[in-house]
């Protein structure tokens, strides 16, 4: 599962991920074995990775992305300096990054999860099919649906049109 997609930075998404390891090693007992265990770890990521979002929310924390474009529309960039060209680049790909987590964030988190399972990791539509325990048809209704949320969020408009090809 995609957790940077769930977190502001590298470290916290290491620390989500630690999270997620440790909540796995606490409920191991709890494995049944119906299904893979690689799906029930997903599932077990996948909420520990949703408490965090509303964590996230109500700590006021997902205006990230904001501050770091007020940040880097206030300072001054001399872009004919080669060295800032790097920092620049690696600050707008950051800022991409964080508008969809921001993004994937206010959606419901079914569409959230069949987006990043599907279009963000890569699985196939049987495989996201199986860890969300819902049918082939099922994932792709809510595929439909979440990426017409995300084609009305402002942010994605704006900060990723190539993303998903909506020039």
């Amino acid at each position: 599962m995609a957790i940077r997609h769930f977190a502001r930075d590298d470290d916290q998404a290491d620390d989500l991920l630690q999270d997620c390891w440790v909540h796995i090693l606490e409920r191991l007992h709890q494995f049944r074995g119906r299904g893979s265990f690689t799906a029930w770890a997903i599932a077990v990521s996948k909420n520990v990775c949703r408490m965090h979002l509303r964590h996230e929310s109500r700590e006021g924390v997902l205006k990230v992305a904001v501050e770091a474009a007020e940040h880097l529309v206030s300072r001054d960039l001399d872009l004919t300096d080669q060295e800032d060209l790097p920092t620049t680049a690696e600050s707008l790909q950051k800022l991409r990054q964080q508008a969809v987590s921001r993004a994937l964030g206010r959606l419901p988190d079914r569409e959230r999860d069949a987006i990043v399972l599907r279009l963000l990791e890569g699985r196939d539509t049987a495989e996201t099919a199986q860890i969300l325990k819902m049918s082939e048809a099922g994932v792709r209704s809510i595929l439909l649906r979440g990426m017409t949320r995300l084609k009305k969020m402002k942010e994605m408009r704006e900060l990723l049109p190539e993303w998903m090809g909506w020039n």
